[in-house]
């Protein structure tokens, strides 16, 4: 499959599942058993209301992708007044990565939160391929983030 061929639409209450499922491959590095679906740290990833994630389809109008941001507690990183940044949730299916998905799904969610947010962050384990993609498309690293081999990225979206 290649990105011309994808289509990418808000998310809808059919497409629950296939959010969970996403942010359970959001949880791990390639090739990591993934967490059951009702893990804390998949639940906490889960959209919060008023957060529509964002799908992408494949021609058949297979779900390949999604992305959202929420809100970690405690939170990733901070603007300057103390505000939580929204935090990225992205996971491209199994046999659909390294095509250009990843990367329409982040433009996607970049012009979706520019009129509502100054900046976003994410946590990327040091060894994740997604770290590239993330510098490729601004973020840059800020320190550490969640674990041990956990970085922090802010992206500047204004």
């Amino acid at each position: 499959m290649t990105p011309d061929r994808t289509v990418l639409r808000a998310a809808t209450p059919d497409d629950d599942s296939f959010v969970i499922e996403m942010a359970r491959h959001a949880c791990v590095i390639e090739d990591r058993p993934l967490p059951d679906p009702d893990d804390d740290e998949v639940l906490e990833m889960l959209p919060p209301a008023g957060v529509v994630p964002i799908i992408a389809q494949d021609h058949n109008g297979t779900s390949v992708g999604a992305v959202w941001t929420y809100y970690g507690s405690p939170p990733l990183r901070c603007d300057a007044a103390g505000v939580p940044l929204p935090e990225l949730c992205i996971a491209v299916a199994p046999g659909h990565r390294g095509v250009g998905i990843g990367g329409m799904l982040l433009d996607a969610l970049f012009a979706a939160l520019v009129q509502s947010h100054d900046a976003m962050c994410t946590n990327v384990h040091v060894r994740n391929p997604a770290k590239k993609l993330y510098e490729r498309k601004g973020f840059r690293a800020v320190g550490q983030g969640n674990g041990p081999l956990g970085l922090a990225l802010i992206k500047d979206l204004r």
